[in-house]
Order: structure tokens, then sequence, then C-alpha cells
């Protein structure tokens, strides 16, 4: 039996049931059933707003020398420097993404913006944030503006 994404920490009948059957509970909660090191699957929010540094307004994707990719540079905790590509939609100048991860713990997250794909022009990236990740499935970067000379 495995735990569902983002219920780690709500599963006190589970947890007796658990128990009873003989299953391993983690310390937050989760049933381990041996398909990941911790016994949940930890899902991390990534936001991101695209600013002009011409006039510190916010623009579209589109407006933003035609921007089609946000892609969040993730690594720590045993993960490679690892990209995760978002569409861009033209019309948006602001959005969200979820990166599934394998393990909770402390990533290093820097986001990207690209026009042409993920291998494309790019057009901004942002500092390194680090973000810890837990299995409430309510991890979540803070809104990290991506600044265009548009």
């Amino acid at each position: 039996m495995k735990a569902s994404k983002g219920n780690c920490r709500s599963m006190g009948a589970s947890m007796l049931f658990a128990a009873v059957a003989g299953l391993a509970v983690s310390a937050s909660g989760c049933i381990i059933d041996g398909s990941s090191n911790n016994g949940c699957s930890p899902d991390l929010t990534v936001s991101w707003r695209i600013v002009s540094n011409l006039d510190n307004q916010v623009i579209t994707c589109a407006e933003a020398g035609g921007a089609d990719t946000v892609t969040a540079m993730i690594d720590g905790n045993g993960l490679a420097l690892t990209p995760f590509d978002a569409v861009c939609p033209g019309n948006q100048s602001q959005g969200s993404f979820i990166v599934p991860l394998d393990l909770t713990g402390t990533y290093n997250v820097s986001l990207e913006l690209h026009s042409g794909g993920g291998n494309g022009t790019l057009l901004s990236e942002t500092p390194v944030l680090v973000q810890p990740v837990d299995c409430s499935g309510l991890s979540q970067t803070p809104r990290a503006d991506l600044f265009v000379n548009f």
C-alpha cells in the first residue's frame, strides 16, 4: 500500500491499519511500501512571473521576446542538476507548475525563461533558491520574478 501524493500527514486510520498489517510507517505518517525511500511522493510547486527591466511592469510570455518555456533547474539531496520544463503560454504573465521529486529534503532551485524551448535562447534566469520539500503536498517556492529587457 502506498500513500498518495500530499496526504502523508493525514493518515490516522491508515496508520492504525498499517500497524495491524505489519507495514512500516514513516515519522511523517506515510505508509512505506519500498517504492521510495521515505514512503511518499513529494512534489514541489514552482511559481514564476515575468517582469520588464525597462519599466518594472508585468508582461506576458509573448511580450517577453516570444518566451515559450519556463525551466526549473533543480539539484540537491542526491539529485544532479536537472531541468524541468513547463510551457509559457503567450498570453500569460505568471504561473506555476509542479515538479515531482523522488525524495524529501532540501533542493537548490533556479528558473530560466527561454524562447525556442528549453535549449533555445535564454531570456532570463533567477538566482538559486534553497527550498525544503516535505510530504505535506504544500512545498512551494516563493514566486520568482523573471526580469527581461523588453
